[in-house]
C-alpha cells in the first residue's frame, strides 16, 4: 500500500495506533484544514460577486474602462467612485497581508524540510 499523503486518507482505525500527541496534531491539523477549506469557499463566492460587480459597473457605463473602449459613460459622482475603488483596493490589500500565504507555506515546509 502506498504511503498516505493527505489527512483524509487516514481512517479512524489508523488513529488508534498513534500516541496522544500524534492524535492531537492530527485533530488540530484537520480542524485548521476545515477552516481553510471554508475560507476557500468564501473566497470563491467573493470572486464570483467581484466579477458580477465589475460587470455591473461596465453594464451601467460607470467604469472608466468604458471610456477606454470609446464608449459613453454615465454621469456618476467622481468622489463616490474613487471611494468605492479605494476602499475595495485597500480591503483586498489588507486581506492579502492577513493571509500571508508565502510565509505560512514556508513555515509549514520547515516541519518536514528543516
Amino acid at each position: 500500500m502506498a504511503p498516505k499523503k493527505f489527512l483524509y486518507e487516514f481512517q479512524s482505525s489508523d488513529l488508534k495506533d498513534f500516541e496522544g500527541i500524534e492524535r492531537d496534531a492530527f485533530r488540530k491539523a484537520d480542524e485548521l484544514n476545515d477552516k481553510i477549506l471554508d475560507l476557500k469557499i468564501m473566497v470563491d463566492e467573493i470572486n464570483e460577486e467581484w466579477e458580477e460587480f465589475i460587470q455591473f459597473l461596465e453594464d451601467e457605463r460607470i467604469s472608466k474602462y468604458c471610456e477606454f473602449k470609446c464608449q459613453e459613460t454615465i454621469e456618476f459622482d467622481e468622489e463616490l467612485l474613487n471611494a468605492i475603488v479605494t476602499t475595495l483596493k485597500k480591503t483586498l490589500t489588507d486581506t492579502n497581508k492577513s493571509i500571508n500565504y508565502n510565509s505560512k507555506k514556508i513555515k509549514i515546509n520547515r516541519v518536514i524540510d528543516g
